[in-house]
């Protein structure tokens, strides 16, 4: 009767065992996915990153350039002030362009990790199903 206590006492630490590998292995699985889908994201922001600088830069010449452009026409009042001007809007709208571009590349991704959510949503399911039929 004894040597039967300790089969059934090693085939329930295997279990066990067992259990806590398979444990390990989920939340393993599922750091990787949340990982990956986090580097995916933050990828897009790092692609945004030199469309939003560059647009930053376009608008403060755009800035200067119309600050020029009104200090000269109050000084001059007609000529290569309007040069300052259409320059200065071409390089506002250029700027702005690209801020734009920026802005709906950066608001198309949320830091919302969809994809790690959707495989525990259907982990959750596939527990509570498994529960119910124990």
């Amino acid at each position: 009767m004894t040597n039967g206590r300790f089969e059934n006492e090693r085939s329930l630490q295997g279990m066990l065992q067992d259990i806590k590998n398979e444990i390990k292995e989920f939340v393993h699985t599922r750091f990787e996915i949340f990982k990956r889908e986090m580097q995916d994201k933050l990828s897009a922001y790092k692609a945004a990153m030199p469309m939003a600088i560059a647009g930053a830069l376009f608008i403060a010449t755009a800035w200067f350039l119309i600050t020029g452009a009104i200090v000269a026409a109050i000084a001059l009042a007609l000529g290569w002030p309007l040069a300052f001007l259409i320059v200065g809007f071409a390089y506002f709208i250029v700027g702005a362009a690209a801020g734009w571009f920026a802005y709906k590349e950066v608001t198309s991704q949320t830091m919302k990790p969809e994809r790690t959510l959707q495989v525990l949503k259907q982990d959750q399911v596939w527990i509570e199903q498994e529960a119910k039929s124990a």
